[in-house]
This record gives structure tokens, C-alpha cells and sequence, in this order.
């Protein structure tokens, strides 16, 4: 069978893949779909009007993007009544976002029966608006057919290869089934790449229309996202290096007019915009004002520590990168990954060697080596300023990077051997991308099944909990922990069932608190039940369910200690509580004995914080964790020396309200009271520090985080702080919170 015929066996694959991915994942569960869509009903309601960023409208961040995708969904959806929006699109305020949890709670929305096909409102905007995106996918998997094709045009299995990695890819064939403006900027970032590497292959100077393209590419890429504005340098190049080997100064400069002139027409109305409202035409300024900038500009150190998130969600971390597949299948990507492109690499120095290829394939394969690199470095910046390690920020190259994938796969074998590695290679591609909507996605949105309540008939349940005005109620019928015994940093398990007595009016959260004997909550969970995936206000009287819930104990928790379980129900914006026996607002389903971590060292309460490598805190002890107002509670921190400590370091110890960040008792010194400074200490060994806590007088009787971090103070007046170092290398905070203190009414004097 010819070439040919695989080539659109690829294509339906794909369509078919697409949209089975953008049906089985929920709506609004793709990415930041819940942004962009509204953005696409704004645009449609407002007769391609655009708005600004908000972080209080339900579009957020996305109103500061280029609007060419949201005015093309706008025009095809534009014809359908979505004023269910608010209604369909149920923000679960308690959703993990970006967070794996064992207990679930990753859909970033309730959903209902108002989702079901057939579709309409809402739901069938969004769905429409995920077909277009998956036609735009298609044509990005052309496109990547086609760039292998022109760089090696007498290699088309190559070209196969590479087309089906792009398209049974996982992860772009998530984010394809969704409304998200990638998917144009995809497609327009790897047409022009296209368009680029045949320019720079003419032998005879490009016509008129060849500019024009060119130039309504860039601008239609321009008005899509940013980041094709990094190929604008890649044009004039090509243009000036195809001057220069012709020895004529037309294609430069009459190519870049016309192409120039037409990508301002097409896109610099935008840019001028953000100009006049922003005073920045990019309008990055308010897009990160709105989304959020990292505390602390990520370093290297960080960003590699981040390399995982990155590598998952380039191969496939579905949901609110949240849901993700089994490690195993990361594993197996990754070594592919890098182990084609290191060949491809190699595939390229020989033949740098031995210099067999013309100019015009060599300038063809620089191009499609540098826009991967140039969109890394593009990803590496923007990712230092706002936490979006996601690998899947770099598709604008996809077509190249997949085109070098196949290259390394198949280069070093006999021709004859080619077509069936790159057929398990494919196979391989397409089975993972077939199963994951199914084995993956589709049950982190599942609902609990319902359980016979006639089993439970002839139990008093443990507790039935009313609403504030007694109408709605809903029993728990068991409730146990699974954990008897945890260490910090470990979770506690319970299984609880719960049915509804009476319709509830409306949406409660349950709660799970571990509160030690001194009252103090060192850890708790609130979630809507069900994983998540229930609103309490939809339940009808008899629905019961089967409810497991994870609550992770800090790693820094003070230890031993015996924890309480309890568990209740409260309604977030108002803070009202359900109660059962008449006034009582917990359940205590148990307890669990909090052991201290192993350690080899002889100190209480093992820990281990990393400050920058230096220097470790690796215990602690508190004297008193419910100290009254105006009493002394002394603290012993003990630190171990990582490596020799060059600076000397101030130790600060805070009682701290972290709401308003009033500090309540405090000590800053060198540790041991300045006997022991940090430049002294030798690697390993092990400093024990002594802090005296005088809580003010005038402290409200709360809970506050015991806070704890180092500092220097520099030649230049400032005091510039050690940050910690994650378990995974990451970079986190320059300070800690250890264990909360409950502070007490101070003593009524006689």
C-alpha cells in the first residue's frame, strides 16, 4: 500500500481520536477551558468585542490574549442560546488544580445532566467549539507531514513516522478535543515554520504570492498568540540569507515590505490596542497581573526541579493538570523521547561530517532544529515568571520536534527495517492515546455508584446532620479510619457512606479535620463529596455513596501526638454549619497516633528542611503548644550544616498570624544565642538552638503558624533570605511554617 493511503489511514486516526477525547472529557475539564470558553461567548455576545483581563469575570487571564481563535469559535457558535452558562459551568471551589490527590477531587467543575446528549446550550456551544479546535489539530498533523516531506523528500516513510507521533500523541489530542487557543497558534506557529524552511529551499527567487502567504500567516499567528512573534527574527533572516545566495536584494526587502505589510495589517490593530490600554503592546503586563507572577522568579535550579510536570504534560496530564497516567507510561515516553532525539542529533553530525547535503537542506534543517529551541527558551522564560511548567507550551515547534523523533528513530536502521519500527512505534502511540480517554479520564470524572440503602435500614446511623432551618438532611451511615498509625508527611485514610434523608437546599462541603488533644487542626480537607464530583443541592432523598477521603499530615507536624478525626459539613460562602444532635457540628469518626519520622539522628520530632543546600533544619521542640497570652514558650530548633557555611545566617522564629501577617512573638538571632555562628559550623555537624517566645499581651486567643526561616543582612542594607529547597530540588519559600500554637486568653489577674 503506497504512502499515501497510511497517510490518511493517520489522518481519520486522528479525527476519530479527537473528537473521542473532546466528548469523554467533561466540559470545561480540558486545561483552562473554563477561561476560554467564556472568552468565546464574550467575543460571540458582544459581536466580536473584546474584553480585558479580569480576575473577577469568568474568562480571567484569557481576555488579555490575541483574539483570532475566540473570534473564529464566536462566529460558529455564535447562533446557539448559551445563557445557561452560569448554570452548566459550576465551579467546584475546592478542586486540586494542578494537584494529584488519592482521594480524587480533580474536576475543576460540577457537573449535571444538563451535559447529556443530545447537546444543547452551553454544552453544545462548547462542543462545537472542540470540533473546530480538532480540525485545527488536523491540520497541524498535515503540516508536520508536509515539513518532513520538504526537508526529506526522498525519505517519506520519515515523514509517516513523524505525523503519527504528532497524531496519536495524548496530550495533543487533549488539548485538540478542547476549546483552547493553541490549538490555532499550533497550527499557524508549525505552518509558518513550514512555509520558512520552503522559502529558504528556492532556488529561484520566491514570487509575490509566496510573500503574501507569508505574511498572512505571520500576522494570522501574530493575532493568535505571542509566541509566534519569535519567528518574525527567523523571516528577515531567511529572507536576507536568500538575498545573499541569489545576489539579489529584492527577496529581502521587497519580500519583507509585502510580508511585513500585511502582518501589520492583519494583527497590529491588536497590538496598538494593548497600547492604548495597557501601555504595553504585548499586554503581557496585565495578562500576568491577572494570572499571577511567581512570588520568587524561578531560577534554574527551580525550573529543572519542575522538569517532570513538564515532561508529563507534554506526553499527557489530562484534566487541570491533575489527572494524569500511569508512571509507567511516562517512563517508557521519556525514554523514547530522549533517546530518538539524541540519535537525531547523531544523525545530524554525520552528516555534518561528511557534508552530504546541498546548502538549501542544511538551511531547511536549521531552521527546523532552531524554532524547537527558540520555543524552549521562549517557554523557559515565561514559565520563570508565572508557575506553567507544562510541556504542552511548546506545540507551536511540535511538527519539527516530532519530525526529529522519527528521524532518531529510524535513521540507523536498513531501509528494509524502517516501516516496522516506525509501525510499533506508532502502534504503540496510538494504542496509549486510544485506552487513556477511557482508562484514564473518564473515571477521575466518574460519579460514586449508588449504594442499596435497604442494607442500612435495620442501623441507627452514626449522625444525621439538618440544615440550619431543618429541612435538608443527609446520615452518615459508617464512618472508620483505615490508618492507625502515621508519620508526618503521610496521609490518613477513612471510608465514610453517606446517604440524603431530606433534599438539601444547598451546596455543603465536607470537612475532615486531625486536631490534636490541644485543639489545635494541624491538617484538614474540604471537598464536595463524592470525590468531588457531587453538589449536595442535586442529590435526591435515598442517593447513598461510598465516600474514601485522604488527609495529608505536614511533614513538619509535631510529633508523637494523638490525632482526632472528625468530620462535618459547611456551606463556604456563609460559613453556616449542618448540626446533629440538636447543636453538635462534628462527627469524631476516631483517632490516630502520630509517630515521629525515623531518623538516625538523636533529636525530637525528626524533620528535614533544606535551606539552599547550606543547612538543614532536622528537629525541633516546642515547650508549651498552647501558650496563654503574655507567657514565654521556649523553642529548641536543631540544625545540621550541609555543606561549610560561608555567611553568617540570623535564625527567625515567629508566632505569626498568616492572614494578616502580625507577628505575635519573635526572635531573631544567631543560633545559640550567637555562640554558634553559622560560618563556624562544619558539614554534618549538628547545632542545637534555644528561642525564647514572649507572646504579647495584646495576642487575640487564636491558632497561629510557628514560623521559621535564616537571613543575612547584606552591604546593601537588605536581608536577603535562604529559600528551601523541595524534596524534588524545586525551590520553594524562604520561609516555613512547622506546627500551629494555640494562644490562650491570658489569666484574669485577681
Amino acid at each position: 500500500m503506497s504512502y499515501r493511503f497510511w497517510l490518511y489511514v493517520i489522518l481519520v486516526a486522528y479525527v476519530i481520536l479527537g473528537s473521542v477525547y473532546s466528548v469523554v472529557t467533561p466540559i470545561f475539564e480540558a486545561s483552562d477551558e473554563q477561561w476560554h470558553y467564556p472568552m468565546v461567548k464574550y467575543v460571540a455576545d458582544n459581536r466580536l468585542g473584546l474584553p480585558r483581563p479580569d480576575p473577577n469575570e469568568p474568562w480571567r487571564q484569557e481576555g488579555g490574549q490575541p483574539p483570532l481563535y475566540y473570534m473564529l469559535a464566536a462566529i460558529l457558535t455564535g447562533g446557539i442560546d448559551t445563557s445557561d452558562m452560569s448554570a452548566v459551568r459550576r465551579i467546584n471551589p475546592h478542586a486540586d488544580i494542578g494537584v494529584v490527590r488519592p482521594d480524587r477531587n480533580a474536576n475543576m467543575i460540577v457537573h449535571s445532566d444538563a451535559e447529556a446528549f443530545p447537546w444543547t446550550g452551553t454544552t453544545l456551544a462548547v462542543h462545537v467549539a472542540r470540533f473546530f479546535s480538532v480540525a485545527l489539530g488536523l491540520g497541524t498533523v498535515i503540516v508536520t507531514y508536509l515539513l518532513a516531506r520538504s526537508i526529506f523528500p526522498d525519505w517519506p516513510l520519515v515523514a509517516l513516522g513523524a505525523a503519527a507521533l504528532n497524531a496519536f500523541l495524548p496530550m495533543f489530542l487533549f488539548i485538540s478535543g478542547s476549546v483552547n487557543n493553541d490549538n490555532l497558534s499550533n497550527l499557524l506557529g508549525n505552518l509558518l515554520t513550514l512555509l520558512i524552511v520552503r522559502l529558504v529551499q528556492a532556488r529561484a527567487a520566491p514570487g509575490w504570492r509566496q510573500y503574501a502567504l507569508l505574511g498572512i500567516v505571520t500576522g494570522a499567528g501574530l493575532l493568535s498568540k505571542l509566541n509566534i512573534g519569535f519567528l518574525i527574527p527567523i523571516i528577515a533572516l531567511a529572507l536576507l540569507v536568500i538575498s545573499l545566495r541569489l545576489r539579489d536584494w529584492r527577496p529581502f526587502v521587497i519580500g519583507g515590505l509585502i510580508s511585513g505589510a500585511l502582518t501589520i495589517v492583519i494583527a497590529g490593530w491588536w497590538y496598538w490596542r494593548n497600547w492604548q490600554l495597557y501601555g504595553d503592546p504585548t499586554g503581557l503586563n496585565a495578562f500576568l497581573d491577572t494570572v499571577g507572577r511567581r512570588l520568587i522568579p524561578a531560577n534554574a535550579e527551580q525550573l529543572w526541579a519542575e522538569r517532570h510536570s513538564f515532561t508529563q504534560a507534554f506526553w499527557g496530564f489530562f484534566g487541570g493538570v491533575n489527572v494524569p497516567m500511569p508512571d509507567a507510561v511516562y517512563l517508557a515516553f521519556n525514554l523514547f523521547g530522549g533517546l530518538t532525539l539524541l540519535s537525531a542529533v547523531a544523525f545530524l553530525i554525520r552528516h555534518a561530517a561528511r557534508r552530504s547535503w546541498p546548502v538549501e537542506r542544511w538551511m531547511a534543517v536549521a531552521i527546523a532544529v532552531a524554532w524547537p529551541l527558540i520555543t524552549f527558551v521562549a517557554y523557559l522564560r515565561w514559565t520563570a515568571e508565572t508557575p506553567a511548567s507544562q510541556g504542552r507550551l511548546v506545540f507551536g515547534a511540535l511538527s519539527a520536534i516530532c519530525l526529529w523523533m522519527a528521524v532518531g528513530l529510524l535513521w540507523w536502521l536498513p531501509r528494509r527495517l524502517q516501516p516496522v519500527l516506525a509501525g510499533l512505534a506508532g502502534s504503540a502511540f496510538l494504542i496509549v492515546s486510544a485506552l487513556a480517554p477511557f482508562a484514564v479520564i473518564a473515571p477521575a470524572y466518574a460519579a460514586p455508584e449508588q449504594i442499596d440503602i435497604d442494607q442500612y435500614a435495620a442501623r441507627e446511623p452514626l449522625a444525621v446532620f439538618s440544615e440550619p432551618d431543618g429541612n435538608g438532611a443527609i446520615a452518615l451511615l459508617e464512618a472508620s479510619v483505615t490508618s492507625a498509625a502515621v508519620q508526618p508527611g503521610d496521609y490518613v485514610y477513612l471510608e465514610t457512606v453517606w446517604a440524603v434523608r431530606e433534599t438539601l437546599s444547598r451546596d455543603w462541603s465536607l470537612f475532615i479535620h486531625l486536631t490534636t488533644g490541644e485543639g489545635v487542626i494541624i491538617a484538614q480537607r474540604d471537598v464536595y463529596p463524592g470525590g468531588g464530583v457531587l453538589a449536595t443541592s442535586d442529590l435526591a432523598p435515598g442517593r447513598a455513596w461510598r465516600n474514601p477521603i485522604a488527609v495529608r499530615v505536614p511533614a513538619t507536624a509535631y510529633a508523637p501526638n494523638t490525632l482526632t478525626v472528625n468530620v462535618g459539613w459547611y456551606h463556604l460562602p456563609t460559613g453556616q454549619r449542618l448540626t446533629f444532635d440538636q447543636d453538635r457540628e462534628v462527627f469524631t469518626v476516631g483517632e490516630v497516633e502520630l509517630k515521629p519520622a525515623a531518623s538516625a539522628l538523636d533529636v525530637p520530632n525528626p524533620i528535614h528542611v533544606n535551606f539552599d543546600h547550606q543547612i538543614a533544619l532536622v528537629g525541633y521542640e516546642l515547650s508549651d503548644l498552647t501558650p496563654r497570652a503574655g507567657d514565654t514558650t521556649t523553642l529548641t530548633l536543631y540544625w545540621q550544616a550541609l555543606r561549610p557555611v560561608e555567611r553568617d545566617y540570623t535564625v527567625f522564629a515567629h508566632v505569626i498570624d498568616p492572614r494578616t501577617f502580625t507577628i505575635y512573638a519573635g526572635s531573631d538571632s544567631w543560633p545559640a544565642s550567637g555562640s554558634a555562628p553559622t560560618s563556624s559550623w562544619k558539614p554534618g555537624q549538628l547545632v542545637e538552638d534555644t528561642h525564647e517566645l514572649v507572646i504579647r499581651e495584646d495576642a487575640p486567643p487564636d491558632i497561629y503558624e510557628l514560623e521559621i526561616g535564616l537571613y543575612r543582612q547584606a552591604e546593601d542594607g537588605s536581608f536577603p533570605r535562604l529559600r528551601i529547597v523541595t524534596a524534588d530540588g524545586g525551590m520553594a519559600d524562604d520561609y516555613i511554617y512547622l506546627t500551629r500554637v494555640r494562644v490562650l486568653p491570658r489569666e484574669a489577674t485577681p
